[in-house]
């Protein structure tokens, strides 16, 4: 227990005697100052109780035994006074945490409403945008063309918005990562390394599978998997410097399989380290354009989906070094689908 002030412990033995002995109301607000002494010093119920019971010993000892029972019920009434601070932090803290409820139950129904409402028209118009961009509404002006190109751009900005949105939706539904099953890895590291080059060649850099990936299987939803590792690898791409090898590595360890993503690029500042996986989270320096890219929701649906497949993510940095992102996924295997078990565990560690 911490220790409590003593300069304040004998102000509230004064002030209990002051009100046993018939001081009234001034006694009385003593000890609803004693409460708010206590708080300030960040100490609890359990310490005033401590001090208050001292306190009341004391003064019973230098009383008459027939002035006993009158003295207990004036110092149960100082104690009750002296708790009213208590009672009132706890009642604001019930109603911030109430109110905090609230919002976020506000800010979910706003953004699935927002979702699942501009999913179909922006769907729509990026559908059309790309039609013209392909020429099959005929030749364009090349002003009009660029214009064109640019809409088209930043409509799938706002269609893959929107898909995230709706993932975060997912998410908090535990619905992201239902389709659980055995995957081979190593074709799976070379699709996602095959879907995200031209992505990284935008950037000027490019994807590398380090060596030959084990042949292991691990248990999860394909695609999902593969959005985690587009997230990792679309990130690598933009913070690395030009002309940078992006290198995804997976290797076996006992009863799991790790997955990493590596970059040259600046590495992460440490005052931003700690919010990394949070949602719409992105830290500066930011990539070569000198603009944003993504909602920075990708590393908080990422972990969502490592997480709900039983695994682990993290990563590693050092500033003008680079970073390198990895994922832990339990081994799969036939021995333990054969014992009719919910899926592989995670080894002890000691």
């Amino acid at each position: 227990m911490t220790s409590y002030p003593e300069a304040l412990a004998r102000a509230y033995a004064v002030a209990l005697r002051d009100y046993a002995r018939g001081g009234g109301e001034a006694a009385l607000l003593r000890a609803y100052q004693a409460g708010r002494d206590t708080l300030t010093e960040g100490l609890g119920v359990l310490e005033l109780a401590a001090v208050h019971q001292r306190a009341l010993v004391e003064m019973l000892g230098d009383l008459a035994l027939s002035e006993h029972a009158r003295a207990a019920r004036c110092a149960a009434e100082f104690f009750a006074e002296a708790l009213a601070p208590f009672e009132m932090s706890q009642r604001d803290l019930r109603g911030r945490l109430e109110e905090h409820e609230r919002l976020e139950r506000l800010k979910n129904e706003f953004l699935s409403v927002v979702s699942h409402e501009l999913r179909t028209p922006i769907t729509s118009i990026h559908g059309s945008l790309n039609l013209a961009v392909e020429g099959l509404f005929g030749e364009l002006p090349g002003d009009a063309r660029r214009f064109l190109e640019i809409a088209y751009l930043n409509s799938q900005r706002v269609v893959r918005l929107l898909d995230e949105l709706l993932d975060v939706q997912r998410i908090e539904a535990l619905e992201i990562a239902g389709d659980a099953q055995p995957i081979e890895l190593a074709p799976l590291l070379e699709s996602a390394v095959e879907a995200n080059q031209a992505y990284a060649e935008r950037f000027e850099a490019r994807i590398a599978l380090a060596g030959e990936a084990p042949s292991v299987k691990v248990r999860g939803d394909p695609d999902r998997l593969l959005q985690v590792l587009a997230n990792l690898l679309c990130n690598a791409a933009r913070f690395s410097p030009r002309g940078e090898a992006v290198i995804l590595r997976a290797e076996q360890r006992p009863g799991v399989v790790r997955v990493s993503v590596s970059d040259r690029g600046p590495g992460i500042p440490e005052e931003f380290r700690a919010r990394v996986f949070e949602r719409f989270a992105q830290a500066d320096p930011l990539p070569a354009s000198g603009r944003r890219e993504g909602s920075g929701l990708g590393l908080s649906i990422s972990k969502a989906i490592v997480e709900r497949l039983g695994g682990r993510i993290g990563f590693q940095t050092e500033l003008g070094e680079g970073t390198t992102f990895h994922f832990e996924l339990p081994e799969w295997s036939e021995e333990a689908a054969d014992d009719g078990g919910e899926g592989p565990t995670w080894p002890s560690r000691p």
